[in-house]
């Protein structure tokens, strides 16, 4: 019955349920805290906003968590002392004792388990939210039929008791006069230990007495059991409406003053409830059952949709393909007649475009071999004799010489001058290979090769 998520979500939605009135509230979570975005009033008979409540593709890539306040009139609260152990352990130690404390057989009821540590911290209270199965699957049904799919049932009251704030010590009770049935949240605090928690039924015309005879057989229970000595301080939560009768019978039973105070608004307790859900951990009240229901719902509907999707956009691609493929067809008839009549030009263009490459190749090399030999002209030393000047392919520059050889320097500065000649701003040649020499007796052969810069080359 765990209700973990497998990602964390980025949104969280509470629906509250009273009779035919809904209220929703949107958070949106951020590093895993809750911020309020919406609060919508859905009037009754209308659907719930789709965009809010919906699942579809964007639910797998920003999933979602779904709340729901389950009706008090339908559950049991139990409390059972643990000792203190790993929150891990706590649902499988309470699953032992369920037969115990469960008003029916255990597996006709769902339930949620959350702990309350002692004051000492020799031990923890385990407060126990029951429901008879049948009633949880018809509430989550009648959700579902109206568009919301629930992925935890939380309890309202016992949010609210436990967040409240300290002195904690005393008798706690939240009343809920304007309920259709009234009833309370009654709870026993007492040296820093929650000893027993209970939601009390007020039927009848005088829920007043209706509370003080209950809470009058839980404290001679108390008191048999030995962790009630004496009555500790009231403490009663409510509206003002019908909560007057409530605290004269209190006072005139135990003799003291009543402590009235005001419950948490909606809006708070919204919030403290999705906070709690968010922490994960504890059983959802939602059956495994429900959920793999759920699921396979969840993936059916993708499966349908895009299904749906995939075979509208091919019926609308296939149309638009026939009509693209008229309109191609005419402008490639089209184009056929005006190839055929650009044929022959286009062949004369390609002929003439070679000539004219070819001669502007020509002119190209006439140019660069005046520049070669200018260049060698200006730079060749007069203690150098050059021989042979040639050109490979039209791009190798060839050069052979003699010189003396003490002047076997002047052999390689010459061809280090010819790597630095510019024309234009850019260099003559692209490469000059470093010179080869040989001695033949007292005289010096040299030779080396120099390649043309290209404009298609890199400088």
């Amino acid at each position: 019955m765990s209700g973990s998520r497998k990602s964390a979500p980025s949104g969280c939605n509470l629906l509250v349920v009273h009779g035919a009135s809904r209220r929703l509230f949107q958070f949106q979570v951020s590093k895993g805290r809750p911020e309020p975005v919406g609060d919508l009033a859905v009037a009754e008979g209308a659907p719930l906003p789709e965009k809010a409540v919906g699942r579809d593709w964007r639910f797998l890539l920003r999933p979602r968590l779904d709340l729901a306040w389950l009706p008090m009139d339908t559950v049991f609260i139990r409390t059972v002392e643990l000792p203190a152990c790993d929150p891990a352990e706590v649902a499988g130690m309470v699953e032992f004792q369920i037969e115990r404390i469960s008003p029916m057989p255990p597996a006709q009821v769902v339930w949620t388990v959350e702990t309350v540590p002692h004051a000492d911290g020799g031990g923890q209270t385990a407060v126990v939210t029951l429901a008879a199965r049948s009633g949880v699957d018809a509430f989550i049904g009648e959700l579902e039929s109206g568009g919301y799919v629930v992925d935890a049932l939380v309890n309202p009251l016992l949010r609210e008791l436990l967040d409240s704030p300290a002195p904690r010590d005393g008798l706690h009770i939240l009343a809920e006069t304007t309920a259709a049935v009234p009833g309370a949240l009654v709870a026993w605090w007492t040296g820093g230990i929650l000893w027993e928690v209970a939601f009390l039924h007020l039927p009848g015309a005088n829920p007043a007495d209706a509370l003080v005879q209950q809470i009058q057989k839980a404290a001679w229970a108390a008191e048999a059991e030995g962790w009630l000595t004496t009555l500790p301080p009231i403490r009663l939560f409510g509206e003002a409406v019908g909560l007057e009768p409530l605290r004269l019978a209190l006072q005139e039973w135990s003799g003291t003053s009543v402590a009235c105070e005001s419950r948490v608004p909606m809006p708070e307790l919204a919030a403290r409830t999705a906070r709690h859900a968010l922490k994960g951990g504890a059983p959802t009240m939602v059956a495994d059952e429900v959920r793999e229901r759920q699921r396979r719902q969840f993936v059916d509907t993708l499966w349908v949709k895009g299904l749906t999707g995939l075979a509208m956009t091919y019926l609308a691609g296939v149309f638009v393909y026939l009509a693209v493929l008229t309109v191609q067809k005419s402008r490639l008839d089209t184009l056929r007649d005006e190839t055929r009549g650009m044929a022959v030009q286009y062949t004369n263009t390609l002929q003439l475009k070679a000539r004219v490459r070819v001669l502007q190749e020509q002119v190209a090399l006439r140019f660069a071999a005046l520049d070669c030999w200018n260049a060698v002209a200006e730079r060749l030393p007069e203690t150098l004799n050059l021989t042979q000047m040639d050109f490979k392919g039209g791009r190798i520059l060839s050069l052979d010489g003699t010189a003396m050889d003490e002047n076997r320097a002047d052999v390689t500065r010459f061809n280090s001058e010819l790597k630095t000649v510019m024309i234009d701003g850019k260099p003559l040649f692209s490469e000059v290979k470093p010179a080869m020499t040989q001695l033949r007796g007292a005289q010096l052969t040299w030779r080396f090769e120099a390649e043309l810069r290209r404009e298609d080359s890199a400088p």
